[in-house]
């Protein structure tokens, strides 16, 4: 079995035997491929032909989150290396709301040009993440840092700035000095030419900062 793409006949049957949720797009978001178990979980028809479609073209709940799914796609295919995000949606028959956790891969053809992306899911049990949210978790959230603009451990320090956290506690949960903390916020101040905390988290929500993790913080659930 080949796809319009080409995608072989040992790609797609490795994803359509497997009881996990896979799916293929190519470089314009659109979707090449699902499996059953994907179908299944978005409680779409199975025999509906998914190929040349967009997320927002496909009839179940998430499809509303067609801009993050996007975003995400493009990050992937940015960098050239698999990201994870966690997915919060009404999923399945019995619509309920529950969590998967996603990794993206890009998706390579013979002339090693990235032509798009590999999906896979799994469900996520441990859901102590919601703490950091305020006991409800986003519908979508990613775990590669939003841009190049910050280091890992100021994105780490936001994170938990954005959770509420003071300077003292972002001390003592990444174990660094108390100075350091007061260091590295001037230095995002200055990066991001916000000049109070107020104006730091309304640029964060601005710029959908609030729907990442660093992966630090994700390793516990994996």
């Amino acid at each position: 079995m080949k796809t319009t793409h080409n995608i072989s006949s040992q790609i797609i049957n490795t994803i359509k035997n497997s009881s996990d949720p896979w799916g293929i797009k190519d470089k314009s978001t659109c979707f090449i491929y699902e499996n059953k178990a994907m179908a299944m979980l978005q409680d779409i028809p199975l025999d509906l032909n998914v190929e040349g479609r967009f997320d927002c073209e496909l009839p179940w709940a998430g499809a509303i989150f067609e801009e993050q799914f996007q975003r995400h796609d493009r990050t992937v295919m940015h960098l050239g290396k698999s990201v994870y995000s966690l997915e919060t949606h009404i999923f399945g028959k019995e619509k309920h709301l529950s969590s998967y956790f996603f990794e993206k891969f890009p998706f390579y053809n013979e002339e090693n040009e990235c032509i798009g992306i590999i999906f896979h899911g799994r469900k996520a049990e441990a859901l102590s993440l919601k703490q950091f949210f305020n006991g409800k978790l986003p519908p979508s959230i990613m775990f590669c840092s939003p841009s190049e603009q910050l280091s890992q451990q100021e994105w780490e320090i936001i994170f938990l700035f954005l959770a509420k956290h003071s300077k003292r506690e972002i001390s003592k949960i990444l174990n660094m000095p108390y100075q350091s903390i007061k260091n590295h916020m001037k230095k995002t101040y200055q990066k991001l030419k916000v000049n109070s905390d107020s104006q730091l988290k309304e640029y964060c929500l601005v710029n959908n900062f609030n729907l990442y993790i660093p992966e630090r913080f994700l390793f516990p659930y994996l």
